[in-house]
């Protein structure tokens, strides 16, 4: 993962006899200056520290009163996250002789008073929540906890919690540790927390967290994903789940037209939002605008008009949304294009903010080859790359030397089965061959190979989508289109004329390569298939296979007709 955020709990992890140690100060300091946001979350009342005198020029802001208090220094902002208790509760609390200390939404006491505190909550008929911090007991509103400070503070901040690494040490920082990308408990940790965290200090107080961010900071804010931050792509054929780490591994998925990579691309995609990754989606022809109907999703390039790159940076920075930008409208010039001036834009914004956590580019052969300019702006240290292309030997090396998983579709065409051979001989897969590994890939099922994992390959059947994917199939159409709308093949001796979409594909089995190349280079198969059939997906099919004609000679009748007949029921 790429850190943007660390929070750190004061008592018992970052503080020494009620002071931020000097050591972990100073860390602190110095990930600011590297850009990373740094929080103070406490079960304290903010008034109480600053009483106390404790320094808090280390860090951006404090989320106090266990997450239902949230101060940031630099607009000087205070926001309650939760009611203050209401005078019913102050009043009774008073007469029973409880003592208790109160903030803006708090109250403290200590744990001896549990059972008491609790009676009383429930006579008032109050809607508050007991929260132990080891020998400490705070009431708070139902539902507010460190982790929902934290949430609002990264609101405001333009910050994710999937770029966060938190460090806490008891019951009450669970919650925060949980939320975050990585949690890290602190030597001395109450037991449950310690056993659980995604990592632990080995040194105590500000010298653990010191080490820590110092080491952090050597390796240019990169921390590795815990196991917990993993999405099941389906299961292997022995029962094991395929598995992906769902941030810090950029992917390519490869494999011929209508063999399920926009499918698959579309499902790590799905299971992502699922996890709280906000993503930027690069459609050139409009195989993902189902994405749209996931919660905070925005589709731009159909009802709303694609915006400059700027702007897309924006939202995804200024609200906790994913985009899915849909070119199929643009020609190809104008989709490379864009996508040049979108790709320094977005890499700009997760090196400083975190922000996508992961950009998907279909038909990434299109923008990322050797000629691209795209390809020196990628920086494989900060982001997360999804890459879908039938020609992944098209794709620079540069590019393909930071792909840290490969998922492989069924795959036919002879430069492009070469070269994931090539992939995984060098891959080692041990006593199975690399013709072997893609003879067991036959659709459904795809492969999964993640180099110096175990295991390395594994094949697996796709789990379901939870969005329809964008291609449909569609009737066979035997009437004879009007009059002057069916498709002249130029073909030698005599032109060729398909009336239907049965003589289409006919015509395709039987005349010459060449006339193929000549109509595919000339747009006219896509064009009759948006105009004359209203077919835009076979439109866009079709302008893919015309970028393979222009950018590697290759035109192949066999992948003409899988196109077809992915839309039409040809019997």
């Amino acid at each position: 993962m790429y850190c943007r955020v660390l929070a750190c709990d004061f008592d018992g992890t970052g503080a020494v006899d009620g002071r931020l140690a000097p050591e972990a100060a100073e860390a602190l300091v110095a990930a600011r200056r590297c850009g990373i946001v740094t929080l103070l979350v406490t079960g304290r009342v903010l008034e109480d520290l600053q009483i106390a005198k404790v320094d808090l020029g280390a860090f951006d802001g404090v989320v106090s009163e266990n997450g239902a208090v949230v101060s940031l220094h630099d607009g000087g902002q205070r926001i309650l996250v939760g009611d203050p208790p209401p005078e019913r509760l102050l009043v009774a609390l008073r007469e029973s002789g409880i003592p208790f200390h109160s903030g803006a939404v708090v109250l403290g006491t200590w744990e001896q008073h549990a059972a008491d505190l609790l009676g009383l909550v429930r006579r008032l008929g109050l809607d508050q929540q007991l929260v132990f911090n080891r020998a400490a007991l705070m009431l708070l509103p139902s539902g507010v906890n460190k982790a929902v400070g934290i949430a609002r503070a990264l609101d405001e901040l333009g910050r994710s919690p999937r770029n966060t690494i938190a460090f806490g040490d008891a019951e009450n920082d669970w919650s925060m540790l949980v939320a975050a990308e990585v949690g890290v408990a602190a030597r001395g940790a109450v037991p449950a927390v310690w056993v659980g965290a995604d990592d632990r200090l080995s040194q105590s107080s500000g010298e653990g967290i010191a080490t820590y961010v110092r080491r952090l900071l050597e390796q240019d804010c990169v921390s590795p994903t815990p196991a917990r931050r993993h999405v099941t792509l389906g299961t292997s054929t022995d029962g094991t789940p395929a598995t992906l780490p769902a941030s810090g591994t950029n992917v390519l998925i490869s494999g011929d037209p209508r063999a399920g990579k926009s499918w698959l691309g579309g499902l790590i995609a799905e299971r992502l939002l699922v996890e709280g990754y906000r993503l930027c989606v690069i459609d050139p022809e409009g195989d993902h605008v189902a994405l749209n109907t996931r919660p905070d999703v925005l589709l731009f390039g159909d009802a709303l008009a694609l915006p400059e790159p700027t702007a897309i940076v924006e939202v995804l920075v200024a609200k906790p949304l994913s985009v899915v930008l849909t070119l199929a409208s643009l020609s190809h010039t104008q989709k490379v294009d864009y996508v040049g001036r979108l790709i320094p834009v977005l890499v700009e914004a997760r090196r400083r903010s975190g922000l996508p956590h992961w950009t998907l580019v279909d038909e990434a052969h299109y923008f990322l080859d050797e000629g691209s300019a795209c390809v020196d702006r990628l920086d494989p240290r900060t982001g997360s790359l999804l890459l879908l292309t039938y020609r992944p030997s098209q794709i620079a090396a540069s590019v393909y030397a930071t792909v840290g998983a490969h998922v492989v579709t069924h795959t036919t065409v002879d430069n492009e089965r070469y070269f994931v051979d090539a992939i995984l001989r060098a891959a080692d897969l041990g006593d199975l061959s690399a013709p072997d590994a893609l003879a067991t890939i036959e659709p459904p099922l795809a492969g999964l190979l993640r180099p110096g994992c175990t295991p390395r390959w594994q094949t697996f059947l796709p789990r379901a989508r939870l969005t329809s994917h964008v291609h449909h199939a569609r009737k066979y159409i035997d009437e004879l289109l009007p009059q002057g709308k069916g498709f002249y093949f130029q073909a030698t001796p005599v032109p060729v004329l398909a009336r239907n979409v049965a003589e289409f594909c006919n015509a395709i089995a039987s005349v010459s390569v060449e006339s193929l190349r000549r109509h595919l280079l000339a747009g006219d198969f896509a064009r009759w298939a948006k105009d004359v059939l209203g077919d835009e997906p076979l439109a866009a099919g079709f302008r893919k296979l015309e970028h393979t004609a222009r950018t590697s000679g290759r035109v192949s009748a066999a992948e003409l007709l899988r196109h077809v007949y992915d839309r039409y029921a040809i019997e």
